[in-house]
């Protein structure tokens, strides 16, 4: 009985043309471009390194967010696409950064995939070293600058996940409170509501990096980046950026996707 119970949920889910084997735990067995692309985390499956921004879903043709904040137009800060850009998990190159938690979101979703919560960028990070000397210079959580994906081979998690501290911070799904002040509304569409354009946004602590004077509750970016330092590593948080943010300035926030 229990055999056929196992192989019950272990049958084959046909997908299109082809089957995806299940576990026995009910989730797909093997992660597309498995031991390259994405890496198990339990049941997810998540980028093995941080994500590149290409014209093309196989990382090819250019890459955006490398060197500067140079997404066409029709990728907009907004992440209100008409230009579809595509995530991409890649050795060997500098992870797209400039982009704004809004166009991570959406590059992720074009190339079929989504954000990683806070709790599962967690799970993904465990076992990352952080004092582990690499090169003989650079921490997994320091350097002077990004560096090309997959080149520290000590700077890995556990389930396989590359720089899940340090290089660029990285983005997740979730939102929440920033560590300023709280803002006290005294009622909807009074003089001390948090506006983001003509939204309003209603009794949350506003992010404290901002794009002008719209404001949001902060986007979460996790990690840390080379910019923190020995301040980086896989419980680093940063809770005060509006998810319009792109650090222009500095280029330290990226982000990887999951499925």
């Amino acid at each position: 009985m229990e055999h056929t119970k196992h192989a019950a949920r272990c049958a084959a889910l046909l997908v299109g043309s082809g089957a995806l084997l299940l576990s026995s735990a009910g989730y797909a067995a093997e992660c597309p471009g498995a031991g390259d692309a994405m890496v198990r985390v339990g049941p997810l499956c998540v980028d093995k390194y941080e994500a590149s921004v290409w014209s093309n879903p196989d990382g090819t043709g250019t890459q955006y967010g490398a060197k500067k904040d140079d997404y066409p137009d029709g990728f907009p800060h907004n992440g209100d696409w008409s230009t579809k850009l595509y995530a991409v998990s890649k050795k060997g190159v500098i992870p797209s950064r400039y982009i704004t938690w809004f166009q991570a979101q959406q590059a992720c979703a074009i190339a079929g995939k989504r954000l990683l919560t806070n709790a599962e960028w967690q799970m993904a990070a465990a076992g990352t070293p952080e004092a582990q000397k690499d090169d003989g210079k650079d921490s997994c959580a320091t350097s002077k600058g990004p560096v090309e994906t997959g080149s520290r081979a000590q700077c890995v998690s556990k389930w396989g996940a590359n720089d899940m501290g340090g290089n660029v911070a990285e983005w997740v799904a979730n939102w929440g409170h920033s560590g300023d002040e709280p803002w006290s509304p005294t009622g909807h569409a009074s003089t001390n509501d948090v506006m983001y354009g003509k939204d309003l946004v209603v009794e949350v602590q506003a992010s404290h990096i901002q794009e002008g004077k719209n404001q949001l509750p902060s986007a979460w970016v996790r990690g840390g980046s080379f910019h923190d330092a020995s301040g980086a590593g896989i419980y680093a948080i940063d809770m005060s950026r509006s998810p319009t943010d792109n650090a222009a300035v500095s280029g330290t926030i990226g982000f990887r996707c999951a499925m």
